[in-house]
């Protein structure tokens, strides 16, 4: 893709980094240069590039380097803390890892299991010592050859990477990219980090279509209304936290949006007051249901049908199937609610190293996603609940088993449960419901079991202390949805934990 962009209009804009531009000619000279160099520090085709870095032009630089040697991306979300990135690149093995200089000090635990292990600071200078002028090795890269595995968590015994072709990123950009009518006169704004799956697909969407990537270093509401009305940004897909927040910036009101012709949410449900909101600025906006495991594609509502279908996430991708089923594995008639499968080329070919995980997500083509859902008698779909209990908080995924392990046996805790609750700026937020039969439970030693081992977004909010058991069911398993009814208004109700 790059090379043809580079064919076809060399000097157009490729990526937009603050002051910085790059050209597709050049973004195509400078990742060859790289593959190079790559090359001569023993990568090659299959072998596993760790990328430990924040949004810049370095970190699309790499992921287009390992795809012209047929290498394997791993990016990792900046956010985690030593023993997380231990976990996660442990587990992938890098040949080498390319980082940058605040970031650098995570890789510390890693280091010291790997003192052997390349690592190249795009700071430092050891970045741009890689590249070397002159071609990469020819290496005849098939649609499926693995192109990035994603991770879905932070620190669990057996880490989760989806592993992401080639193939799979083809179908789910090309999708987006016709979906919204994006072309290369198009320029993508991207306030979000590129090492969540979100941000790789609304990269890649730039990428197929030969649009300019404005890439921003981080979220901000002022200066991302600043560049939609100074660039001109005509595709802003982002989730429903940063509407919101554009939204309610002081700036918002008098902005002029007119560029924008294609918005879309997702991660979370968009509330319909959100929606009106926008529409009312004459900005259309969608929302999607994806996930890492079918890169980030999935089922989309069409613009259309915004506020007469509210609530639905729409119908699967053109080349793509999705069904509803029992547990079983048979469909589910309209209106029945089952488990949404997923079947087509975004399908992640597995998980990295883990084929028990692989075998029971990926059955017969079709990709159990884990969440529950029904389709009406038209085939829109609509999701209705999340199984294995996940929540997102501000569009990021936190596992509640996580929590629940590192606060089991915690002073004066009998049981617990980690929930999602309703919060008006991170969509949902974690609270831990705790039985103490009488005794006292510490606020603070909660937060302490927590800091510095999972990333800051994952810290509970909330603690509510019971003095009756947890419910259960007859199998024995606490009843968390019986708790989300119970504690839907904690924010109203008590002052978050700190």
């Amino acid at each position: 893709m790059v090379s043809y962009w580079a064919a076809w209009q060399p000097d157009a804009v490729a990526v937009r980094f603050g002051d910085e531009e790059l050209s597709w000619a050049e973004l195509d000279r400078r990742t060859a240069a790289l593959a190079a160099g790559f090359s001569r520090l023993g990568v090659g085709r299959g072998d596993r590039v760790g990328m430990l870095l924040g949004n810049r032009p370095a970190f699309i630089e790499t992921a287009v380097a390992c795809m012209k040697l047929g290498a394997i991306a791993v990016p990792v979300n900046i956010r985690l803390t030593p023993p997380e990135l231990a976990g996660v690149l442990g587990h992938a093995d890098p040949a080498i890892v390319v980082t940058e200089a605040t970031l650098a000090p995570g890789l510390a635990r890693l280091r010291a299991d790997r003192p052997e292990l390349t690592v190249l600071d795009a700071d430092d200078g050891s970045f741009s010592a890689a590249l070397i002028d002159g071609a990469p090795p020819a290496v005849a890269v098939a649609d499926d050859d693995p192109l990035f595995i994603c991770y879905t968590s932070g620190t669990t015994a057996a880490p989760k990477g989806a592993v992401l072709t080639h193939r799979s990123w083809h179908y789910s950009a090309m999708c987006r990219a016709l979906q919204g009518g994006i072309n290369l006169d198009d320029r993508v704004l991207l306030p979000f980090p590129l090492a969540f799956t979100g941000g790789l697909a609304l990269w890649m969407v730039a990428l197929w279509a030969g649009a300019t990537l404005v890439l921003e270093p981080a979220f901000e509401a002022g200066r991302a209304l600043e560049l939609i009305e100074g660039q001109r940004i005509s595709v802003l897909m982002a989730v429903p936290l940063i509407w919101q927040q554009l939204a309610d910036h002081p700036a918002f009101a008098t902005t002029d949006l007119s560029s924008i012709r294609c918005g879309s949410s997702g991660g979370a449900p968009v509330p319909v007051p959100l929606l009106r909101i926008w529409h009312a600025r004459g900005v259309p906006m969608t929302q999607t249901y994806s996930l890492t495991e079918v890169s980030a594609s999935g089922i989309t509502l069409p613009y259309r049908e915004a506020f007469t279908r509210a609530g639905y996430c729409g119908v699967p991708a053109r080349h793509s199937q999705a069904r509803i089923v029992d547990e079983q594995g048979r469909d589910c008639p309209p209106g029945e609610v089952g488990e949404i499968v997923i079947k087509g080329p975004e399908v992640m070919a597995g998980y990295w190293r883990n084929p028990e995980a692989t075998a029971r997500t990926i059955r017969d083509g079709w990709c159990h996603t884990g969440d529950l859902g029904l389709r009406d008698a038209d085939g829109y779909f609509k999701v209705v609940d999340r199984a294995k209990d996940m929540l997102i908080s501000g569009g990021l995924n936190v596992y509640p088993a996580e929590l629940e392990e590192l606060l089991t046996g915690l002073p004066g805790v009998v049981e617990l449960a980690v929930i999602g609750v309703p919060h008006p700026r991170w969509g949902e937020t974690p609270a831990v419901v705790v039985y103490s039969a009488g005794r006292t439970v510490s606020a603070a030693e909660v937060l302490q079991a927590c800091r510095g081992v999972v990333a800051d977004y994952k810290l509970p909010r909330y603690l509510v202390v019971r003095d009756e058991p947890l419910p259960r069911n007859m199998a024995g398993k606490v009843l968390k949805r019986d708790l989300r009814e119970a504690y839907a208004d904690l924010f109203e109700r008590i002052e978050p934990i700190r």
